[in-house]
């Protein structure tokens, strides 16, 4: 199997929408956790202590993240991030809603709820 890293870019775009995700109703530690793994896993740990700072301008991660295949990743990451918590609240509902549209993806958490639990590893 090949070897995949997303570049600094990348992981940037996608901890800025994570955190603004996560913010959507107050950040919760455990989504936090989830954000700072994520970013440390990557090879990029000192982008931690900025996340919130860091802005996500949805058509720019667009472009930054420039396949569906990236894009998909990211909801399926920000899917996990929603669920840290054991519940899914309307703010975070709708931000994902809006994030998955903006990326041209319909189906909204639900959906991608679906998919992600009929896959088969």
């Amino acid at each position: 199997m090949e070897s995949f890293e997303l570049t600094r870019e990348q992981v940037r775009t996608i901890a800025a929408g994570l955190y603004t995700l996560a913010a959507s109703d107050g950040v919760e530690s455990e989504e936090l956790q989830v954000i700072q793994t994520f970013v440390t896993d990557a090879g990029y740990p000192d982008l931690v202590d900025g996340l919130a700072t860091l802005h996500f301008d949805p058509a720019a991660a667009f472009h930054t993240l420039e396949s569906s295949w990236l894009r998909r990743l990211f909801l399926k990451a920000a899917l996990v991030l929603i669920r840290a918590d054991g519940q899914i609240s309307t703010e975070e509902r709708d931000a994902f809603t809006y994030m998955a549209v903006a990326f041209g993806i319909s189906g909204g958490v639900d959906a991608l709820i679906a998919e992600t639990e009929g896959a088969v590893l």
